[in-house]
């Protein structure tokens, strides 16, 4: 009988904590890159931008809180009008709601590369960045570098 109640207990348990896995991994931030590209530089250039779109298809908000790459400085930025005049305002952090999205793209939100060496800003190839949220971690993602055609 004391076995038998011991495994009764041993499988309520198991059921117990497969319950409350669930219901937390239903509940993650779920962070997914699309379309991302960063501006090829001319020659003379010492800074970039980079768009694409950051999505959180979970079910809980996520903070963006820092943007690292070992080949120039990055951040977050985005164009404002004031006065007839295009500004950039650096985001320290962007909150990504649950099922919602931070579109980067021209004269909007947008990462903006500086102090770049040209040569490595070219077209073709790749930059790897990392973006660091305060649920998910870091996530590494590497950027083509493509013509700008818009």
């Amino acid at each position: 009988m004391n076995n038998r109640r011991t495994k009764w207990h041993y499988l309520l348990v198991l059921l117990l904590l497969s319950v409350i896995n669930s219901v937390y991994a239903d509940s993650q931030p779920e962070i997914v890159f699309e379309s991302f590209w960063i501006m090829d530089a001319p020659d003379v250039a010492r800074n970039t931008a980079g768009y694409g779109v950051i999505k959180n298809k979970g079910d809980t908000a996520d903070t963006l809180i820092n943007i690292r790459c070992d080949m120039a400085m990055v951040m977050l930025h985005k164009t404002a009008i004031q006065s007839g005049m295009a500004k950039m305002i650096h985001q320290s952090n962007s909150v990504i709601e649950a099922h919602a999205e931070l579109l980067l793209a021209p004269m909007s939100f947008h990462l903006m590369f500086m102090a770049i060496t040209p040569a490595n800003f070219s077209e073709g190839k790749l930059i790897t960045v990392q973006f660091e949220f305060e649920k998910s971690g870091v996530i590494e993602v590497n950027i083509p570098v493509k013509a700008n055609n818009y």
